[in-house]
């Protein structure tokens, strides 16, 4: 008796053996026995589009499960070939299919399992109707995971939680992730949201918590509400990783990130703006500064450096010999090593024990002696401004200088002594 139950959406009687050939009967309900050529008895079980095959003992005859007896067949294939038993060869056994059925081979003699197994069976195809209608589930609505999950939870004598961890343990099981393109963090999350979904919840707001956070702390910007919530629900639905969600978040305030948005991030952002962060830039501008001087800048985009400075491995170093060898090519006078606001100070400092005054950056005596090189020829051009611009050292200096070589240009008093 069935009880008015379903499998797949239509009575269970249809899924009932048919009768054997004579009286004969498995002496296990709802079963039908198969005999496999070089091989021997198999107990299957007919569910429609799928049949399930439980081993027998290889030394088991058909009297050993079944009311049949014969007195003039000698040999087991005989035996069954009277009975009206369903002969196969061992290869058509082995293709997968049965009468135009999938057949699934469960994993464990019928001989190790109590209770009713084709109730067992018919019981799981029920459950995973009625759940089918209750969630969404990817593996559920997959029928080759359905008929392979069956063939387990027969075997596990109906534990479904052994069931589910045998099948994962299988090569067909991650065929079928590959097959539907899904993960197993995917799985996890599906089963998690329908069986716990306060934890589900939970963990929700742990990400969007997080994704705030890091736009804030990382980014120093603010997502729009519905894009963490976006975010955090493929996070916790195991679609993201954790760092492959934090990544994307990246992309949204970094363009130059290497990321490529989803087209549902994209679809959640669409209208909205979001301004791009200036993370390092700052460091592109002191870099500039200290190794070429302005008029050597301007091929570079400040904006598009500081990208690649964010998101390439040891950019930083790249940048630097690629200015320094800049700065070589149209100062070779200078060591390559030798920073460019290292020489600029230098000669900053060198006028100003002359002139008493520090040279602003555009002064172009500045240049002038950055291009000669020369200390003496240095000196000589800084004197010589010096007095042209009027400054009060170098006046000063020159005039100590001709004190010192020529004396001071003063006569003393005479006195003379009165003769008496």
């Amino acid at each position: 008796m069935t009880n008015g139950l379903t499998v797949e959406g239509r009575p269970a009687e249809e899924y009932l053996p048919q009768s054997f050939t004579g009286n004969i009967a498995s002496n296990w309900k709802g079963t039908e026995i198969l005999y496999v050529q070089g091989e021997g008895y198999k107990i299957i079980i007919d569910m429609g589009t799928y049949t399930y095959a439980l081993d027998l003992p290889n030394d088991y005859t058909l009297e050993d499960i079944s009311n049949f007896s014969s007195e003039t067949a000698k040999t087991e294939e005989a035996k069954a070939k009277e009975a009206g038993v369903q002969i196969v060869s061992l290869d058509s056994f082995n293709s997968g299919f049965l009468n135009n059925d999938t057949l699934i081979n469960v994993p464990s003699g019928i001989l190790s399992l109590e209770g009713d197994v084709y109730e067992i069976a018919h019981n799981f195809l029920e459950a995973v109707e009625t759940n089918r209608s209750r969630v969404t589930s990817t593996l559920l609505n997959d029928e080759e995971y359905v008929s392979l999950l069956n063939a387990e939870y027969i075997a596990s004598g109906g534990d479904m939680n052994v069931a589910i961890a045998n099948l994962a343990k299988t090569d067909a099981y991650g065929a079928i992730l590959g097959r539907l393109g899904v993960t197993q963090a995917q799985i996890d999350g599906e089963r998690k949201e329908f069986t716990d979904p306060e934890g589900f919840r939970k963990d929700k707001e742990t990400y969007i918590d997080l994704f705030n956070v890091t736009a804030a702390d990382t980014w120093g910007g603010e997502l729009p509400s519905h894009v963490t919530e976006y975010l955090a629900e493929m996070t916790a639905k195991g679609i993201y990783t954790q760092s492959e969600a934090l990544a994307q978040v990246g992309k949204i305030f970094d363009s130059a990130s290497p990321t490529v948005l989803d087209a549902g991030v994209l679809g959640v952002l669409e209208g909205e703006t979001i301004k791009q962060t200036s993370i390092g830039e700052d460091k592109i501008t002191d870099l500039l500064n200290k190794y070429l001087p302005a008029h050597l800048q301007g091929e570079f985009d400040i904006a598009v450096e500081a990208g690649k400075l964010r998101n390439i491995a040891d950019y930083q170093t790249t940048l630097e010999n690629k200015l320094k060898e800049m700065r070589f090519n149209f100062y070779p006078m200078y060591d390559k090593e030798i920073a460019w606001q290292s020489i600029v100070s230098a000669k900053k400092e060198s006028a100003m024990s002359t002139l008493g005054v520090t040279l602003k950056d555009d002064d172009p005596i500045l240049m002038d002696l950055i291009t000669l090189n020369d200390y003496g020829a240095e000196q000589e051009l800084l004197r010589k401004t010096g007095l042209e611009r009027g400054y009060t050292k170098t006046k000063n200096d020159l005039t100590k200088a001709m004190i010192s070589t020529f004396g001071s240009g003063m006569v003393r008093d005479q006195q003379f002594a009165e003769v008496g």
